[in-house]
């Protein structure tokens, strides 16, 4: 087959239709030509034109089908904090009122933002009770993701707090974060405390830590671990509420003494990812807490399955290595 016959067929199956038909008109109005003359040729070309065709439609239905489940389906992999703040200007009042806008207008994206970012004037009790009013109505949205965010909206907001992603603690706090598992890989990245009626953010982790994954309240409600992740590597840190204290990062950590038991050579990556995994994570009791974890090394050649404990309160951390678990094993 000569060079301008292929070109056409490739023309054929792009997805330009006029063009498409042009071309394939050409192919076949060439192809009969050559029908009279080499019969096998034609077949060929005959072939390839109709391949191109199935092709194309095929490539097409994929296509509308993607296209259709995205419309269907809220769906995101990562909020920046430009993207979580509809605005900044002006005071708290007319903030606020950007927000309330974005739950009038027929964006689902700003509408799921404007849901989350409205519980952050929950020491606002005009803005708050107007902000309960408002959302109430998406608790019954179709759109999975909406219904769930302003159930926990409501739930935060009207001070009931039940949700099973808000965590109590033993002195009457609570722990949340927001935009709950908005991504594939996590939740929002600010870790919120309501104690005593006022709301405060307790913490935000910087890259690489993007999003915060689970939280594990201890036996005496005195202690919280927080995992948090990024697409590439995974982290744990245990606050301590009575003593006021933070535990070291605790996936580094054991990295780091595997390493030396190991004799392998590690360093510190200069975006801080680990390309760890960690699993299982319990208290065993109110001070020890327990992970499975999948250690890298080098980048990630090597990869150690191991059982860390870390006590708290005397800063131990034990390691053991043990077999790679069974996918039924994990959670």
């Amino acid at each position: 087959m000569k060079d301008k016959d292929m070109k056409r067929i490739f023309e054929a199956c792009s997805p330009n239709e006029e063009q498409k038909e042009k071309m394939l008109k050409g192919i076949l109005r060439e192809g009969r030509l050559v029908h009279k003359q080499e019969k096998g040729k034609w077949r060929y070309m005959t072939v390839a034109a109709l391949f191109c065709i199935v092709f194309s439609f095929s490539v097409a239905t994929v296509a509308a089908n993607i296209i259709k489940k995205n419309t269907e389906e809220l769906y995101m992999r990562f909020l920046s904090a430009e993207d979580m703040c509809l605005t900044t200007h002006g005071d708290e009042s007319e903030q606020a009122q950007k927000y309330f806008n974005a739950l009038n207008s027929d964006n689902t994206y700003e509408q799921y933002i404007a849901i989350n970012k409205l519980v952050e004037y929950f020491n606002n009790h005009k803005i708050r009770e107007k902000a309960i009013t408002a959302i109430t109505p998406f608790s019954k949205s179709k759109e999975k993701k909406l219904a769930q965010a302003a159930q926990f909206a409501i739930a935060i907001l009207t001070g009931k707090y039940d949700s099973e992603k808000v965590y109590k603690m033993y002195d009457g706090s609570i722990f949340f974060t927001l935009f709950n598992n908005y991504s594939d890989y996590g939740s929002d990245n600010r870790l919120w405390r309501i104690k005593d009626g006022v709301l405060e953010c307790y913490d935000e982790y910087s890259k690489p830590s993007m999003y915060i994954t689970d939280m594990f309240v201890s036996p005496d409600g005195k202690k919280l671990a927080v995992a948090t992740c990024s697409n590439k590597s995974s982290y744990l840190t245990i606050y301590d509420m009575a003593e006021g204290t933070v535990s070291p990062a605790l996936v580094d950590t054991a990295r780091f003494r595997l390493a030396c038991k190991k004799g392998y050579e590690i360093y510190v990556r200069a975006d801080r990812e680990n390309y760890s995994g960690i699993y299982n994570i319990k208290w065993e009791n109110e001070n020890v807490l327990s992970f499975g974890a999948s250690l890298s090394y080098y980048d990630p050649d090597i990869v150690e399955e191991v059982v860390v404990q870390y006590n708290i309160k005397k800063k131990d951390l034990i390691i053991r290595e043990v077999e790679r678990p069974q996918p039924s094993e994990l959670n």
